[in-house]
């Protein structure tokens, strides 16, 4: 019997619910604990996948686990990943790492220090689509990169509820950007390499809450700049384009992944499997427990999509100044 990596869950709202059942087409991952303060989530939870539910995060922490999934809000991120780490446990926790470069620098040393690691679940490069176009620019496909452009959307804070944790921007800073720009920032870099500079402006259009609700990102990196739209009150949809010299590679949410080649008349599509990229960053944080196989976004890796949007809002703050990413690492 294929053997499986054990871990213990917090976070089971939401997008939690999400994760936990995901965990069930998991080859490598078994949910043997939980722990939340909420009843309703727990009875739930223990209903799609039953396992022990621990009474404190301490609790499930002193469990014989190999590491904790935590999936609960990005402002809470430092403090039961460090807990975690004097538990001398692995982590897997849900992008962006943290909401400041202070916090994530601290963590990374934590881990390091303690021969641990700190994994960081950016699904969206996982995913088949972004999978296949980062093969096509490694692959030479697109001859030389110009530019990329992304948007990702969606309409959930017209809904917000007054003491949901996304309006405020003490606890998600530039909420569209943070909760849906850093998909993109991710996978961009995968593609591009280490961002260098970046511009930024936010804009807060509809003032449902103090938090801004409209973000246009550019970064530069060493051969090409990309834009990232991340807006928090238009329906929801995503997309990502490539330019380059021998052709443009196109995606968007629900569609195919398509390719015009240089000289092509029209559009030709590219198959890819089905798949959000959920499960495989899953499994492969379960790969890596049982085999010390890296994993592919790192503390290190994801600490940079931290710079960026700590970089961004800076610039927002500045009225849209170029800000250099060693400014804020």
């Amino acid at each position: 019997m294929h053997r499986k990596a054990k871990i213990g869950m917090i976070g089971l709202r939401g997008w939690g619910n999400v994760v936990r059942k995901a965990l069930l087409q998991c080859q490598n991952l078994e949910l043997v604990a939980i722990w939340s303060r909420d009843p309703e989530s727990i009875a739930r939870a223990q209903r799609e996948l039953p396992c022990k539910a621990c009474e404190t995060y301490e609790a499930l922490l002193a469990e014989p686990i190999d590491a904790v999934l935590i999936v609960n809000p990005n402002y809470l991120h430092f403090e039961y990943c460090m807990s975690a780490a004097r538990a001398n446990k692995h982590v897997l926790v849900e992008k962006p790492m943290t909401n400041t470069v202070a916090e994530g620098k601290q963590l990374v040393d934590e881990f390091k220090k303690r021969g641990l690691l700190l994994c960081v679940k950016h699904m969206h490069r996982f995913s088949p689509p972004m999978r296949k176009l980062r093969e096509m620019v490694e692959n030479g496909t697109f001859g030389k990169i110009l530019s990329v452009e992304t948007y990702t959307s969606h309409s959930s804070s017209k809904n917000f509820p007054p003491d949901r944790w996304k309006r405020d921007p003490k606890l998600c800073p530039a909420a569209p950007l943070t909760q849906l720009g850093v998909h993109y920032i991710d996978t961009v870099m995968s593609f591009l390499g280490k961002p260098e500079w970046v511009q930024s402006e936010h804009r807060n259009i509809l003032k449902l809450s103090e938090n801004v609700d409209c973000t246009v990102t550019m970064i530069g990196y060493e051969k090409a700049v990309a834009t990232f739209h991340a807006h928090y009150v238009v329906p929801a949809y995503s997309r990502i384009a490539v330019y380059g010299t021998e052709g443009i590679g196109l995606f968007e949410e629900g569609g195919q992944l398509r390719f015009k080649k240089e000289g092509g008349k029209d559009f030709e599509i590219v198959p890819v499997p089905p798949g959000d990229g959920l499960v495989a960053a899953l499994d492969e944080f379960g790969e890596t427990l049982l085999t010390g196989k890296p994993y592919e976004t790192p503390g290190e890796v994801a600490l940079l999509v931290v710079a960026a949007a700590e970089a961004a809002i800076k610039s927002a703050a500045e009225n849209g100044r170029r800000v250099s990413l060693s400014e804020v690492m």
